[in-house]
């Protein structure tokens, strides 16, 4: 599901996502599976390890002018980890805000100036632990993270 609002300088929107993805019987590289857990799988439908159920994400922006601020938010309820994927990591929910302000050297000519800030709270996140079906090393979300940008339109 999706929505989008715009009136004058405000803009909004929100993203939802539900999934459900299943596989039984692994047919190539049982060799990086331990014995019991691909006896498990060849019997029961287990989760894939790239599910996330839920996954959610919204954003406000403000426009004036030259300028342009948003703040957006992400929500994951987790990829599945463990014994044939049984379990999830845990949900998470950085934040992440932005000043944008264009000048204009020229009629044509534009020069955007940015700067961001991803993950605002620095909230630690594991994206995957390294256990789970196929999955061999862990992997975290982005900690705090300041970029400044440039764009020249011409």
């Amino acid at each position: 599901m999706s929505s989008t609002y715009k009136q004058g300088g405000f803009s909004a929107y929100g993203n939802f996502a539900w999934t459900s993805a299943q596989g039984k019987n692994i047919n190539s590289q049982q060799f990086t599976i331990a014995p019991d857990e691909l006896a498990y799988i060849q019997s029961n439908f287990i989760a894939l390890d790239h599910e996330s159920l839920y996954t959610a994400s919204a954003g406000v922006s403000y426009d004036w002018k030259d300028n342009e601020v948003y703040l957006d938010w992400l929500f994951g309820s987790g990829l599945r980890s463990g014994f044939a994927n049984l379990l999830a990591e845990q949900s998470y929910y950085p934040v992440n805000i932005g000043y944008i302000h264009t000048f204009h050297p020229s009629r044509r000519e534009a020069l955007q100036l940015r700067f961001d800030v991803l993950n605002v709270f620095d909230e630690v996140y594991q994206l995957r632990s390294g256990t789970g079906v196929g999955v061999a090393a862990p992997q975290y979300g982005q900690r705090r993270t300041f970029l400044v940008g440039m764009a020249y339109q011409f």
